[in-house]
Order: C-alpha cells, then structure tokens, then sequence
C-alpha cells in the first residue's frame, strides 16, 4: 500500500485501499473498497463501500454512496442518500434516501437533492435542485429542474426546466417542460402542460395547457377547461375558460393613471382626452355596419354608455324609442310622436310632429299634395260658383278678412298649412282672376254702348244742323 494521509476508523473501513490519499473513513466498512479515491470523507456504516477511484466525496450516513465507484465531488448526506449512484460527479443529495436511484453517466451532475426521499428516483438527470420532503422523488431523467418544497414536482419524470417553489406546487407534472409554480398548490393538477407561470396559493390548480398565466390566489382556469393555451387570468379568484384570452380578476376593477377604480375599467388620461386608441379603427376607416343606430358615448362622469340615436332625453332619463329605419334604409319615426326644436317649449299642435322655435334657414322648399282635389284648379270649372263681390264685401265689412282664409287669430292659434294656404290663395288670385274677367266684359259692353249713344248724338247734331 503506497497511500497516505488517511484516517481508517470502523471494521474493515479503507480495507483494500491501495493508493488513495486524504481519506477519512468512519464506520464499520465505510470505503472498505478504496483503492485509489482520494480526498474522500466517509462517515457511517458501508458509506461509500464500493468506491474504487472516486475522489473528493463526502458521503455521511449509513449506505450514504454505498455503490458509488468513481464518482467525484459529490456530497451525499443521510441514510442510504446516493445509494446508487456509481459514476455520477458534483451532486448534493442531503435526506434519508435522497437521489438514491443515481446511478451513472458523465451527464449525471450538478444536481442537488435536500430533503427526505427528495430526488429518489433520479437515474441521469442534471443540473436538479430539488429541496425538500419528496421534492422530485419520481425525477429520473430531467434537467434543469428546480422544485421546493414538500412533494413540489414530485410526480416529474422527464419534464424539463421547470421551477415548482410551494409545497405540493406541480406535484402532479409528469412531462411538462419549462413551468414556474411560484405557491402552495400552485400548478397543482398539471401534466403535461408547457410554458405555464402560476403565480400564488392554489394559482392554476386545474390548468393542463401550455403557454397560460395565472397570478393571484386561486387564479385558475375554469373546471370545464382544463387544456386552454395562451390564457391569462390575473387577480384572486380570476378564471378564464377559453384559450387566447385576459381576464383581469374577479369581480374587480381595473384602474390605468388611477389608484382608486371607480368602473371594471378606469382610464385616467389627459385633460379632454381619454387615454384609450384603437390604431387600426379611425375617423377614415369604412364602416362596417351601416343599418344599427346603436353607439358608445360618455355621460357626464365620464362613464362610457352605450346610447342610441333611436332614443331622446328627457330630464336626463332616456324615453320610448323614437326612430328605426325601415328596409329602404330612410329613417322614420316609429309612432305618432312629435319632434321639438328649441328652448322653453313644452307642446306642439297635435296635428304635426315637427316644431322648430327659431324658423327654418333654406335655399330649397318643396310641399307634397296628396291630390288634385287639394288644388286650386276647381275654380276655373263650369260649374264652380264665385261669389258675388256683394257678398264677399258684406262678409268682410263683417269678418274684417276673405272668406275661405282664416283669421289672424285662427292663423296664432292654429298655425298654417303651407300647402293649404298656398292652394287657398291662389284660389283667391283665381276667383279675382274671374271677377276682373266679368269686370272687363262689363267694361267691353259699357264701351260698346257709349259707342252707340256717341253715334245718335251724332245723328241728333246733323238732323239739328239741317234745320
């Protein structure tokens, strides 16, 4: 034996070591199969028994590293804690049978097991930290792990890159890769889901789909919607059921420039302005729904309501639907119910539906008449009778205006017809029309008459002169 430096406590401890140096074995056949390992520290019953080369190990507790055989830098702490690891490097396993499945490859380092049965089943993954009761005890191959907490990942096998921090967080992670549970319970019933952040006590407990988010204490998915992608629900208690999704908490407000959410949604931008643009829907893009008379607008608080041009105001109260259109697309009122235009008005004439207080400024006036019959043309038939002017003198030396035209007071009261009024005085214009007409054949034959009386006082002069 050419070693040197090494303490040998325990029956047949460093037994058959040949030239391995530092060593210190204690225990009953603790690195009782040393030949050359060096720099090792084994301390329990069989520790580290069947090491042949493996240096710079520590490996405490009974069957602490029993199998391993040139494994280096490992840390093995608790009993039988990398029981079978035989060629592994650089692991820390520290619990009753933690990382005892670990058995060899150049690939199998760098892990770190704490805790009781904390990485049991690990056989060649690497780059493992698994703290914790039964953290990672069902890990075999996957890397880049890192779970703690009480049984957190504990049902991983090959799933990588996944950081589970929570008792019992992934506990249920099979093959899922590149998860972070950050909670107790969090991710709780994922499988094989990929790419989920679960942020919070019991965050994505029921979520087996990939690429979700879920912040806030029980933050989740909805029951019937387990395997939904790129989800997210961010508040307590906040679900989402459909993949593509933002719900932002449950039954809560949100608030943008505001610390106190009056509204699901507060907006607080600047002055006159309201913090909110739709890049792709402006003033110049074509309207895409022609027929509805429904759209947003703001009350006097600011609350964005949901108005309708088919409805008016009254008192600030909205009443009886007004306006629709109809199939040909014109706009028509829906009921027999009357338009005001102007201030101080409280009624219009029940006979029309349009009232403006001020006048009407136009370049254009056109009057419909439903029929002829509402014309004046009546008074140019055979059988019209005109008034004699006798009459029409006595009617208004008594009713102070024409016959057939209302009085001034009738006009305050009632209003005209434009139509009506417009027919009625050119009935006037007609009927005068045929008095001057009657006038002037009474002219012709008073003319004609004067003729005949000029021509016998002619007749009566010359019969004179002959005398």
């Amino acid at each position: 034996m050419t070693g040197g430096y090494n303490v040998f406590v325990g029956d047949s401890a460093g037994n058959k070591n040949a030239t391995g140096i530092y060593n210190a074995f204690v225990g009953a056949s603790a690195g009782s199969n040393n030949i050359g390992g060096g720099a090792n520290t084994f301390i329990g019953y069989t520790a580290g028994q069947a090491n042949l080369f493996g240096s710079e190990n520590t490996f405490m507790g009974a069957g602490a590293g029993f199998y391993n055989r040139s494994g280096t830098q490992n840390t093995f702490v608790g009993y039988r804690a990398g029981y079978n690891n035989t060629t592994s490097s650089t692991n820390t396993f520290v619990g009753y049978h933690a990382g005892y499945s670990t058995t060899s490859g150049v690939n199998t380092v760098g892990n770190v097991f704490i805790g009781w049965r904390s990485g049991f089943s690990n056989t060649a993954g690497i780059a493992n930290v698994f703290i914790g009761s039964e953290a990672g005890v069902r890990s075999t191959t996957g890397q880049g792990n890192l779970f703690l907490g009480q049984q957190a990942g504990g049902a991983n096998t090959t799933g990588n890159y996944n950081l589970f921090v929570g008792n019992s967080s992934g506990s249920a992670t099979t093959t899922g890769n590149g998860n972070t549970a950050i909670g107790d319970g969090s991710l709780l019933n994922n499988q094989t889901g990929t790419r989920t952040t679960a942020i919070g006590q019991y965050a994505g407990n029921g979520s087996n789909g990939n690429d979700n988010i879920f912040i806030g204490y029980g933050a989740d998915v909805t029951y019937d919607a387990p395997n939904v992608t790129n989800a997210v629900a961010i508040g307590s208690r906040s679900v989402v059921s459909q993949s593509n999704s933002i719900v932002l908490g449950a039954n809560a407000n949100v608030g943008i420039g505001t610390s106190a959410p009056q509204a699901k949604l507060h907006i607080v931008g600047p002055g006159g302005q309201s913090g909110l643009r739709l890049e792709n829907l402006t003033s110049k893009s074509t309207p895409t729904a022609l027929n509805l008379s429904k759209f947003l607008s703001v009350d006097e608080t600011g609350n964005v309501i949901l108005a309708n041009t088919n409805y008016y105001s009254s008192g600030g109260r909205l009443e009886a639907e007004l306006w629709q259109r109809n199939e040909y697309g014109v706009l028509q009122t829906t009921e027999e119910d009357a338009v005001v235009i102007g201030l101080g008005i409280s009624k219009r004439p029940s006979d029309y539906n349009l009232f403006v207080s001020k006048g009407i400024l136009t370049e254009k006036v056109k009057v419909a008449v439903k029929n002829t019959n509402e014309w004046s043309d009546k008074v140019f038939e055979t059988d019209y009778q005109l008034q004699p002017l006798a009459d029409v003198g006595a009617y208004i030396q008594a009713n102070k205006h024409l016959p057939g035209v209302p009085s001034a007071s009738e006009v305050v009261e009632k209003g005209i017809d434009v139509a009506k009024m417009d027919a009625k005085l050119l009935e006037k214009i007609e009927e005068l029309t045929l008095y001057s007409i009657q006038q002037q054949k009474v002219i012709d034959e008073l003319k004609q008459r004067v003729s005949q009386v000029e021509e016998l006082k002619q007749l009566v002069k010359q019969l004179m002169d002959k005398k």
